[in-house]
């Protein structure tokens, strides 16, 4: 707040060699409206001070009247040079000096303590030359909401140098400024009265002691505008105010000259796209210095990765000619945008990185592996999963991980609501800061309870095992089979994140497959407890020696695949099998055309004796995992069973995509088994295996299966007593159960028919 005891100056600046009469006019119509401002509220009076930044080779005479003057000698002994008063006969030199002076002046003018004066503005007019000259000191010594005005020349041109990212404001002169006339009259006029009404609002609003909320500073693109807007209204229910910047460049400098002032207190950089053109060289770039103001203030601090899929052109024909053949996207006649690539985004990963390891303060990074923005979506023209995890994946093994270091990975959209609640639930968890204080420098802590939101239930990795998703996690993968599996994991994230299941099921033969996906299945599986299935026998008979498992799965693919039109079919692969060599039955089963895999048959339905002494002899579980991890070296879908926490724990570290908690062998029907856990009871197991595989993979997918959960009542109830549980998985449910049940009613509807 102002002290009520100094009296307020504002400045008026110019070329008096130049421009006397016209710094003389503006003079006067500033103090003739401060007064006319003053007597109307009952303020105070201001007083005027004329200073003299001629850059001439004669000293200028005073201004006349009631001012304080300061002539361009007084200005020039503020520079920091040991040089005579003397002006440089070249004229660049003599304006570089010249603002020197001024900006020294004024920042020291500036100061709380200066005597008994209190700086409310300053106006100034010029050319080109003055008005670079002007506006250079302006922007450097006074701070945002001071009153910073210029009458210029170059008002109506391109004022991005002159202005930059401060509050000051050009005034078109509409004529040159070199003397009074009747035109340069009416715009000296207005712009006095424009000057003097905000240095009279500002004192005003100084003066008065108000409540202040904490300000939070957030970047947006329109491809983030969901994401951020959510935020925006989720952080102003909680007591905060929210300014959002446009990251074209100007506007992360904008935010960060807010942060350095001290007017901003703490920062989601949701979309940091200005990196992308940085590092690639588009058009809308910050610079080196981006994201130091932040750590320097040491303010809470929560960073995305919002639209750095893409850097920033022009018209599409001014994009540089070795971008001509990259994936361009047109967004208006005026900007176009090109999609960031591989090793693009591990030099973007790289940048940050390095500016957050040299922070001190708290941050958090929050990533979003299932598209960084509108763009980046399945069927929009920058979905590219591979670079996206690659940029994910770089940003975890890149940022030091400490206690006020986190970085948590969402399996997520960035404009999905749960990942908006998200970054919102991180600045929270970091941010010392009331909603509402009394002074900016006032900080206390908020109680958890008051910063409570909608819950995320995503899982904050607890170390570098969970499971990543950049090419080089994948050594034996085929770019084409990676990029089909991103696509399906981000597919199945999608439906997670709108609060859909996801829905698989066992497919023993043709029509089977053809109608589940009729129906909408997410995943298909097919196995050889299928074609007993469906022959009338018990699933068990999988299990048993009537038949090569790994090759019955061979000769249904071509029964099923050819039917199948979108759905993704997975291969029950015997992890077991001794007489096959695993990496060329897997490479197998990739050439024609399966997905993925799963471990079936699986000892794991194996227990007592008989089970130990699979384990003994070297035809154990261990055996099925590792068949998962060779299959995740080559990129494919793994979906596998587990049975228990540890093996959860296992599957999850060998890479597994999914995980099937399996309940058991299905109960219902004619050939169901007849013993199996409860529901009650499987809620829990399922709870802890789901538990176990968050552990190590907190992004894993996981369903429930077998047992009692034996249709879609069973399989909701279970979903909703558990957490992190993801869909169901059916077998003998999903295709023996309905056969069963519709064949039966059939022939009983034909039965009933009179032939009399």
């Amino acid at each position: 707040m102002a002290d009520q005891s100094k009296i307020p100056r504002v400045y008026c600046i110019g070329t008096a060699d130049t421009k006397f009469d016209d710094i003389q006019f503006l003079a006067e119509s500033v103090s003739f409206n401060l007064k006319s401002f003053n007597n109307k509220n009952g303020s105070s009076k201001v007083q005027v001070v004329v200073v003299d930044v001629s850059t001439g080779n004669k000293e200028s005479k005073p201004i006349k009247g009631d001012f304080v003057f300061v002539s361009r000698n007084e200005v020039l002994s503020y520079c920091d040079e040991k040089t005579s008063l003397d002006i440089p006969s070249d004229r660049g030199r003599a304006l570089t000096l010249m603002s020197k002076g001024l900006t020294n002046f004024l920042a020291k003018e500036a100061q709380q303590d200066r005597g008994s004066f209190h700086l409310a503005g300053a106006i100034g007019l010029g050319g080109s030359g003055g008005t670079s000259l002007i506006s250079t000191a302006l922007i450097k010594s006074l701070k945002f909401g001071t009153p910073k005005l210029i009458v210029s020349t170059v008002a109506s041109g391109q004022t991005q140098p002159y202005v930059g990212t401060s509050d000051l404001v050009l005034f078109p002169s509409v004529v040159d400024i070199c003397g009074i006339n009747n035109v340069s009259r009416v715009v000296l006029s207005n712009a006095a009265a424009a000057f003097s009404g905000m240095v009279v609002s500002s004192l005003s609003r100084l003066l008065d002691a108000v409540t202040k909320k904490i300000t939070v500073g957030i970047t947006m693109f329109g491809v983030t505008t969901p994401c951020v807007t959510a935020v925006k209204e989720r952080l102003e229910k909680e007591g905060y105010e929210a300014l959002v910047f446009h990251a074209t460049g100007v506007g992360g400098k904008a935010m960060e000259s807010l942060v350095r002032e001290g007017f901003i207190q703490g920062v989601l950089d949701i979309t940091t796209t200005e990196v992308a053109d940085y590092v690639v060289g588009g058009v809308m770039a910050c610079d080196e210095s981006r994201f130091d103001a932040v750590i320097e203030k040491n303010i809470p601090f929560v960073l995305s990765v919002g639209a750095l899929d893409m850097v920033n052109f022009g018209a599409k024909d001014t994009v540089p000619s070795q971008f001509q053949s990259r994936n361009l996207y047109v967004h208006n006649e005026q900007v176009t945008l090109m999609r960031t690539t591989v090793d693009e985004n591990k030099k973007l990963a790289n940048f940050i990185a390095n500016k957050l390891n040299k922070s001190s303060s708290k941050f958090r990074v929050c990533l979003p592996e299932m598209g960084v923005s509108a763009l980046d979506a399945p069927e929009k023209p920058f979905y590219d999963p591979i670079a996206t995890a690659t940029l994910i994946n770089e940003l975890k093994n890149l940022i030091n991980i400490k206690e006020n270091h986190q970085v948590k990975v969402y399996p997520c959209h960035i404009n999905d609501i749960k990942f908006a609640n998200a970054l919102v639930d991180s600045f929270l968890e970091i941010s010392e800061l009331n909603p509402v204080d009394s002074s900016q420098s006032k900080v206390a802590k908020s109680s958890q309870e008051s910063q409570k939101g909608p819950v995320s239930h995503v899982k904050e990795p607890s170390s570098k095992a969970a499971i990543s998703y950049s090419p080089s996690n994948f050594p034996n993968a085929k770019p084409e089979t990676l990029q089909r599996t991103q696509a399906v994991l981000q597919q199945l994230r999608g439906q997670i994140s709108k609060g859909l299941p996801i829905i698989g099921g066992g497919a023993g033969t043709g029509i089977s497959a053809k109608f589940e996906e009729a129906g909408g299945i997410d995943l298909i599986v097919i196995y050889n407890s299928g074609r007993f299935r469906m022959a009338g026998r018990g699933s068990l008979a999988g299990l048993l020696p009537f038949a090569d498992a790994n090759a019955v799965v061979l000769e249904m693919a071509n029964e099923v695949l050819p039917v199948v039109k979108k759905a993704p079919v997975l291969a029950g692969v015997c992890g077991t099998d001794p007489f096959r060599r695993m990496d060329y039955f897997l490479r197998q089963l990739e050439s024609i055309g399966f997905y993925g895999v799963q471990n079936f048959p699986t000892v794991g339905l194996y227990d007592g004796n008989f089970r130990q002494n699979l384990e003994e002899t070297g035809m154990g579980y261990g055996l099925e995992v590792k068949m998962i991890e060779q299959a995740h070296n080559m990129g494919l879908l793994t979906t596998p069973y587990s049975f228990n926490e540890e093996e959860a724990s296992e599957m999850a570290k060998a890479g597994a995509d999914v995980i099937v908690a399996h309940m058991g062998l299905t109960t219902a029907g004619s050939i169901g088994a007849k013993t199996s856990l409860t529901i009650l009871e499987s809620v829990v197991r399922v709870q802890a295996i789901a538990d176990a595989a968050h552990s190590i993979n907190p992004s894993i997918i996981v369903l429930c299966h077998g047992g009692p959960i034996s249709g879609p009542k069973e399989a909701e109830f279970i979903l909703k007593r558990t957490n992190g549980v993801h869909g169901f998985y059916g077998a003998s449910s999903m295709e023996r159960l309905p056969v069963e049940e519709a064949i039966t009613s059939t022939v009983k509807h034909y039965k009933s028919i009179s032939i009399k």
